[in-house]
């Protein structure tokens, strides 16, 4: 596809800064040279390669979400105090999505951040096309790097198995690295359900059924997720779960490739038909909170921590963005919507990596050096333990995993989340695109889609006209696009 990064549109809107925290630092960047001093002793320089001496301080556009920032503080502080030559400019703000596009927009490679931790508010579109315009930095070298706490092995050696092919490429290249794993599906008390004598663990299609019916009878909403945010949906029915019908018909390969490069029918394929359908009769059966429209994502958690509804679709970080609600004895269950019929069939559930960490490109060598150190350095097994017990954040080495004493130091939902997976060797993945398309019809499809959400998991909307109707928009896209 062609680069489409010039049609990006400023943004003229005046970003209110939610907070400029410094860490560790001593004022203002010092701007570094892009080489080393010379005449160098092997006492003035650290293990890596880098100078101890020459200071340099690294911009950090930081997102303030459901993980908090406890674990990147963590993190920065072990960090300076292993390599005090570095100092960090630290702006947190929970808009920081609005802030980066300001600065895309506005094109000065001194003003941007070296490192940023989410996508601009075209999302992973927006990437690529940052990515495929030359403006971030690739990330492919990371994975044989060697990690400072395990010097003897790469860092591919030590993630989890899957996790490395989740990375998004852009042309053949990766230009986001993440430094811990996330899970989605549905979640709920566990203390309740074992009360009630519930299902947690349904195999199939039908057993999920026979569990929302027994839900209901009870007078739970079976299943809640924010309407206002109906993306949230996709946590526990999103594209994984066509993934799990096409393997079923076994073709998966093929639909997830057209998944990516958005090849033939997205919207009224056989998988996606399908998977439409079976919401839209749980719909009708109302296994959804009528007030669903006016929910935000913390008041649908909050149903289920109050007893209002039995599941919430969401994240792995829900624990950790609930914790000041949340009672103290309370225990979070997950599970996976099973779309299969059989139980030798496999279960897909949406995974990932998430703590993306994004590189401009326009940086001199030595920031990017040091920001690519940083970010080995969040994948220390000390600072993955952290960000795990502190934040909920699933860990990406596989070594911390297999070690049952740091396992049970997790929060309860990540345990869940871990057995789960284990009881029903889950097969996890992540959906993501690889080209961008920029044609407006595309975001008019996206929009027409999520509108129509709400309305098909009410069952007040046959999703079959919306489909056909966005997909004659995204074909319209795709021809611009090939122009």
């Amino acid at each position: 596809m062609r680069n489409k990064f010039g049609k990006l549109t400023a943004l003229s809107l005046a970003v209110a800064m939610s907070g400029s925290l410094l860490a560790g630092c001593t004022g203002k960047t010092e701007k570094p040279s892009a080489s080393q001093p010379q005449n160098q002793t092997k006492e003035d320089v650290y293990e890596n390669g880098l100078s101890k001496t020459e200071k340099v301080t690294l911009k950090i556009g930081f997102f303030m979400g459901g993980y908090g920032r406890e674990w990147f503080d963590y993190a920065v502080k072990s960090f300076q105090a292993k390599y005090p030559n570095v100092s960090f400019d630290v702006t947190a703000s929970a808009d920081m999505k609005n802030m980066i596009q300001t600065k895309v927009s506005a094109g000065n490679d001194n003003d941007m951040f070296d490192i940023f931790n989410t996508t601009p508010p075209s999302g992973a579109q927006g990437i690529i096309s940052l990515a495929e315009a030359g403006k971030l930095e690739p990330f492919d070298d990371m994975f044989d790097k060697k990690l400072p706490d395990v010097p003897g092995k790469a860092m591919k050696e030590l993630m989890m198995p899957g996790l490395a092919e989740s990375f998004t490429k852009v042309n053949g290249k990766v230009y986001e690295f993440a430094t811990s794993s996330s899970y989605g599906g549905l979640f709920f008390n566990k203390t309740l359900f074992e009360q009630k004598g519930w299902n947690q663990n349904p195999k199939t299609w039908a057993d999920f059924n026979d569990l929302l019916a027994k839900i209901k009878v009870d007078g739970l909403a079976p299943i809640t997720f924010p309407g206002v945010y109906p993306n949230y949906y996709d946590w526990a029915f999103g594209p994984a779960k066509l993934f799990e019908l096409a393997d079923i018909k076994g073709n998966a390969d093929k639909v997830i490739e057209n998944y990516k490069t958005y090849n033939g029918p997205q919207f009224t394929s056989e998988e996606s038909l399908e998977h439409w359908n079976r919401l839209y009769e749980l719909g009708k059966k109302g296994y959804f909170p009528e007030g669903l429209p006016a929910l935000n994502h913390t008041q649908s958690q909050m149903q289920v921590i109050q007893g209002q509804a039995a599941m919430v679709s969401t994240g792995s970080h829900v624990e950790n963005e609930m914790k000041k609600t949340t009672p103290e004895d309370f225990k979070w269950g997950f599970m996976a919507v099973p779309f299969r019929d059989k139980v030798e069939q496999k279960l897909w559930i949406r995974s990932g990596i998430t703590n993306f960490q994004y590189m401009w490109a326009g940086k001199p060598d030595l920031n990017k050096k040091w920001s690519k150190e940083f970010i080995l350095w969040l994948m220390t097994l000390d600072n993955q333990q952290f960000a795990a017990e502190k934040a909920g954040a699933l860990p990406m080495r596989k070594d911390l995993i297999d070690d049952a004493s740091k396992v049970v130091k997790l929060s309860t939902s990540a345990q869940a989340i871990l057995k789960y997976i284990k009881d029903n060797d889950a097969r996890s993945y992540k959906p993501h695109r690889t080209v961008s398309i920029s044609d407006p019809n595309l975001a008019k499809a996206n929009k027409m889609m999520e509108e129509a959400t709400v309305k098909i998991v009410l069952g007040k909307q046959d999703p079959k006209p919306i489909l056909e109707e966005a997909d004659a928009l995204l074909k319209k896209a795709v021809e611009a696009q090939k122009k």
